[in-house]
């Protein structure tokens, strides 16, 4: 039997319709690598540096970089270079405490743009923060930058404040009222007849030799050291068993001296030790006095107003001579345990203890 060869047969056009899907499918690749080829031509790209405040210079920011600012009110200026439409979004928080999740705070850093170099088609944004007032527990912010035709997965986080190693507002105190001068002396209690949860916190004050207790009183969210017959007394914290990690620790405490209602006023001298290891920063001692600041006890709302002026801040370094340890403690004396020459009342409150990362020290040289 004769084989008929169609393929000769057939007209051209119906001919080429064979090869019409691999001709499409030919196109089609073509087309996409051309567009793979436009896409990698723009080379988009975004680039961040800063000035870097102690040597002058401009370096770019690593991916995921952390920069660290102090807790006192500040600014500083970044600098955005990139070929593409983008946009910073802030993202601020601070965790509740290093135990619970993260709570959010809004709006305290801000960033804002406030200019271009055309010359070396950089942006200019002044970031600004808030200063931590009421503490220096560590906060962070994240620095977001976002574009319509680019995923840059681009972030630099921000943050301010420190490691807690220690961080006590005596809330769990609550004797007398919680609206009473801090002049009322009903229903306050010595620290030695605190309850047993209470003294697991292992807060502590001493008896000094020839007395029976220590004059340290439990008051409603704050404590009170000495009393009006002119005994004295002190404070010690409990131990900090991470401390022996650290090389420099921040101790932050409120504390304001007695004055009662016709303006009669007790000594305001206020002696801080530092006990087992470690020395001040600025004086390489282990002790040092300090003068406090009178509340008004007329004030309406003194308890509020009282720590107005109350803040005391000081270094605490590790020397080899007087490493840190984990028996180190801070004694803070409210005058001599026994003054016979006058009453040494002072209150206590908002007690804590932070790690300084190294890159912080150059904060005890401003």
């Amino acid at each position: 039997m004769m084989k008929t060869k169609l393929r000769k047969h057939l007209p051209a056009n119906v001919r080429w319709r064979q090869w019409l899907p691999l001709l499409t499918l030919f196109l089609l690749l073509f087309s996409f690598s051309s567009c793979n080829d436009g896409e990698e031509g723009r080379n988009e790209f975004i680039s961040v540096s800063q000035v870097d405040s102690r040597t002058g210079e401009k370096t770019e920011m690593k991916l995921d970089e952390v920069l660290n600012i102090p807790p006192k009110a500040g600014q500083l200026s970044i600098f955005v270079k990139t070929n593409t439409i983008y946009s910073v979004l802030v993202q601020s928080k601070t965790p509740a405490n290093e135990q619970e999740k993260e709570e959010i705070i809004e709006n305290w850093l801000k960033a804002e743009k406030t200019g271009r170099n055309e010359a070396t088609g950089e942006d200019e944004w002044r970031l600004t923060w808030d200063a931590q007032t009421k503490d220096y527990k560590r906060r962070t912010a994240t620095l977001s930058f976002t574009s319509p035709e680019v995923d840059y997965g681009k972030f630099i986080n921000i943050c301010q404040g420190f490691t807690t190693r220690l961080s006590e507002n005596f809330e769990w105190l609550k004797y007398g009222s919680s609206t009473a001068s801090p002049n009322v002396t009903s229903n306050e209690k010595l620290i030695g007849d605190w309850t047993k949860a209470q003294k697991e916190y292992n807060w502590s004050s001493t008896i000094a030799n020839g007395a029976d207790k220590a004059y340290c009183y439990g008051k409603f969210g704050f404590i009170r050291l000495g009393d009006e017959q002119g005994h004295g007394a002190d404070l010690l914290t409990p131990y900090m068993t991470d401390i022996a990690r650290d090389s420099v620790l921040l101790v932050s405490f409120d504390a304001v001296a007695y004055m009662d209602e016709n303006g009669e006023k007790d000594n305001n001298k206020l002696t801080i030790n530092i006990l087992n290891g470690g020395e001040f920063a600025e004086t390489h001692t282990t002790t040092k006095t300090v003068s406090l600041d009178y509340y008004d006890p007329l004030d309406a709302d003194v308890l509020h107003t009282m720590w107005n002026k109350g803040r005391h801040d000081f270094y605490v370094v590790s020397t080899p001579e007087r490493p840190i340890t984990a028996n180190t403690k801070i004694q803070i004396i409210g005058g001599d345990y026994i003054l016979p020459t006058g009453n040494n009342r002072v209150f206590v409150d908002n007690f804590h203890v932070y790690r300084l990362d190294d890159v912080y020290y150059y904060l005890l040289e401003e």
